[in-house]
Formats: structure tokens, C-alpha cells, sequence
């Protein structure tokens, strides 16, 4: 059972999570975008709670935690909010898995282990990172567009937007389960929501991008990457190069699965993650 807990980020912004378990293992897992701690909840579940102890973080803007109209939405602004939530519970190392967005911050957040003398990194795994430069999506268009950004998502019925998300992230559509519609219109719904999306849109920064990923190669934790063969929004192809950049690293490709692996594929999902940990 998952409870729901909160911290305070710079003393005033509430940042909601999930905790379940009471092993020694600490698992830090960070959602993607236009997402939430609830996406992980096919495979989070599978964890031994005498092993593992979960923490499912909403990341700023997203789910339960606050949306400040602040404009510090960038990949870097929510690398920060994962620091200071580790140091929050007080952990000494982690095990951090993200998911797209997420998994950029994961990225950036080890890539501050230099200077990071509260915690340490232990694992990472990373689920069809968001980790370079690319086109942004015709979606993500649209939502820079300071005309057509606010109409799009003020006039768009929210069932068009979740449709459309859907039939673009999971290769099988018996995957859309009426759960999985009712979580992503969630998702997609409430104060706040329209702003953080937009504002995150408007923050991807793709010469910031390219910098970064050049300093992937100094990264030397042990990571293991994750991909749907079928991903449609970050192609395969950068699971590959990831693989490539990050020293060590493993790679398992998911075959007939599209951008989430822990929703499309959570036992196989499992299963590889299970393996490596012990590893």
C-alpha cells in the first residue's frame, strides 16, 4: 500500500510523494512528462517491501505537488527538487529510476554527484530518457506557441488530449485500458495544470541539451537502460547512443512496447530492473 506524503521545497512549495515499503534498498522514481507518481504503480507494487523501500516523487508541477506560476520548470529547476527530496528523507545513496523527462533529471542530478557530498548514486535506471536534443513533437509545438499554446489546452476537450497522448505512448492499444484513460486524463486536468505544462515546454533548451549530454561520458554509475523497441516519441536509436555514452552500462530493448515500459510492460519491465539490482 502507497502512502502519500509531502515536503517543503524552498519552504514553500509542497511536493507530493509516495512511499511504500520499509526495506534497506531505497528506489527513487521520477515520472515523465505531463505525468505523475501514479504511472508507476504496475511496477512499483512488484518490489519486495522487506527489500526495497519505494518512493514515487511528483515532480514540481506535476500530480499532487505545488504549481507555482514561477516559470522554473526546466530539467535542471526539477534535478534540484530531487536533491533536495533525497536530503529531505536523510539517505545516504539511492537508486534512482526515471522515465523520460525523468530520466533527464536523473541524469543531471548524478552528473552533480561531483559536488554532492550529502548522498551518493548507488544505481540508476533509465526508461526512454529524455537524454538529448531532438525535434520537439508537434504536441510540444503547439504549447510554445504563445498564441496558440493557452488556447490549445483552454479549448482542447481534455478526452482529445488524453487520446492523443495514449495512441502516441503505448504501441499495443489493448495497453488503454480504462484505467490507464481515467489516470491520464488525471494527468491532464486541474489548476495549475495548463501553466507548469506550458512552462516546461518553454524551458527545453536544445544547445543546454547538447552540452550536457557531451558530459554523459563522465558518468560512472552503473546504469541500466530501458526502451520500447516501438517508442515513438524518443526512438530507439537513443537508447542505443545512451548506451554508448554511458560507460558500462546495459541495454534491454523491449520488443512490441512504445515509450513506457512500466505501464506497457511492467512484469518483463520488472524482471530486468529485479536483475540488475541484485547484480
Amino acid at each position: 500500500m502507497f502512502e502519500s506524503r509531502f515536503f517543503l521545497y524552498l519552504d514553500r512549495i509542497s511536493i507530493h510523494y509516495q512511499e511504500a515499503g520499509r526495506g534497506p534498498v531505497p528506489l527513487v522514481f521520477l515520472h515523465g512528462f505531463a505525468s505523475a507518481h501514479s504511472t508507476w504503480h504496475d511496477l512499483a507494487g512488484m518490489f519486495p517491501a522487506d527489500r526495497y523501500t519505494v518512493y514515487l516523487l511528483d515532480l514540481k508541477g506535476f500530480g499532487l505537488s505545488d504549481k507555482p506560476r514561477d516559470g522554473a520548470y526546466s530539467i535542471g529547476d526539477q534535478a534540484e527538487v530531487v536533491i533536495a527530496f533525497i536530503r529531505h528523507l536523510g539517505l545516504d545513496s539511492v537508486i534512482l529510476v526515471g522515465h523520460s523527462m525523468g530520466g533527464a533529471a536523473a541524469l543531471r542530478v548524478c552528473l552533480r554527484m561531483r559536488e554532492e557530498t550529502a548522498f551518493t548514486v548507488r544505481k540508476m535506471v533509465l526508461m526512454d530518457c529524455a537524454a538529448y536534443p531532438q525535434r520537439i513533437p508537434r504536441f510540444f509545438r503547439r504549447l510554445r506557441s504563445p498564441l496558440l499554446g493557452p488556447l490549445f489546452l483552454r479549448l482542447l476537450p481534455a478526452r482529445f488530449l488524453v487520446r492523443g497522448v495514449l495512441e502516441k505512448v503505448f504501441s499495443d492499444p489493448g495497453a488503454v485500458t480504462p484505467e490507464r484513460y481515467a489516470r491520464y486524463r488525471g494527468y491532464l486536468k486541474g489548476s495549475g495544470v495548463p501553466y507548469v505544462l506550458r512552462a516546461t515546454v518553454k524551458a527545453i533548451d536544445p544547445a543546454a541539451y547538447t552540452r550536457i549530454a557531451e558530459s554523459y561520458r563522465t558518468i560512472e554509475i552503473p546504469t541500466l537502460i530501458i526502451w520500447g523497441e516501438e517508442d515513438r516519441v524518443i526512438r530507439v536509436k537513443n537508447a542505443h547512443r545512451l548506451h554508448g555514452d554511458l560507460a558500462g552500462s546495459r541495454l534491454k530493448v523491449l520488443k512490441q512496447c512504445g515509450h513506457n515500459p512500466q505501464e506497457e510492460r511492467p512484469v518483463e519491465t520488472f524482471g530486468h530492473m529485479a536483475a540488475f539490482l541484485v547484480g
